[in-house]
């Protein structure tokens, strides 16, 4: 399972609304594109739902310009926290944010930015936990769609969940340790 640490849950510091949440973030390195932050602000200004963005460091906000009142733009969002209320993560493919989206069961949209994202992306879309989609192809009209497409679609929503319960279940890094020990035992190694 994921490199989950057990922490206590950080609180969010905005004002947490009743819309259902739909979380974005482009990671801690490939996350300078204010253009994509701009399309989504586009894409989901009209939507039902509170939208949080983070966009790390190294993007000013107020270069974005004008932030939908429904959406929360900050350098730095607590991931888990989020994605306890998130009924979507829009995110770039990488092994640990798409490890703590299937971890919460939550359905992904992803959006890879380079490196392995691109291989992890595909195989997201190849076990039916979201669909990925090419940034440098994308407009809002189609980033409204496929976020539609995969909240309303029951058979990810449930692929998300078993997956969940199944990182849940797999003991994380302690039984990972454990089974390198057993081995070693059973090997006869010291």
């Amino acid at each position: 399972g994921p490199m989950i640490r057990s922490r206590t849950p950080e609180p969010l510091d905005w004002e947490v609304t009743e819309r259902p949440v739909i979380y974005i973030s482009l990671g801690t390195v490939f996350n300078q594109a204010p253009d994509f932050y701009r399309l989504c602000f586009q894409a989901l200004s009209e939507s039902p739902y509170q939208v949080v963005v983070s966009i790390g460091s190294k993007v000013v906000l107020d270069d974005l310009g004008w932030v939908p009142p429904n959406f929360v733009v900050k350098p730095y969002v607590p991931q888990l926290s989020v994605l306890d209320d998130a009924k979507l993560f829009i995110t770039h493919g990488g092994m640990n944010s798409v490890h703590e989206g299937l971890l919460k069961g939550v359905p992904l949209v992803v959006v890879p930015q380079g490196a392995d994202q691109f291989d992890v992306a595909a195989r997201v879309a190849e076990v039916g936990a979201g669909v990925v989609l090419d940034q440098r192809s994308l407009s809002a009209g189609e980033l409204r769609n496929q976020v539609g497409d995969v909240l309303g679609n029951p058979k990810i929503r449930n692929v998300c969940g078993s997956i969940g319960n199944s990182l849940k279940s797999a003991g994380g890094a302690t039984r990972a340790l454990d089974e390198i020990f057993r081995f070693k035992a059973a090997m006869g190694i010291a």
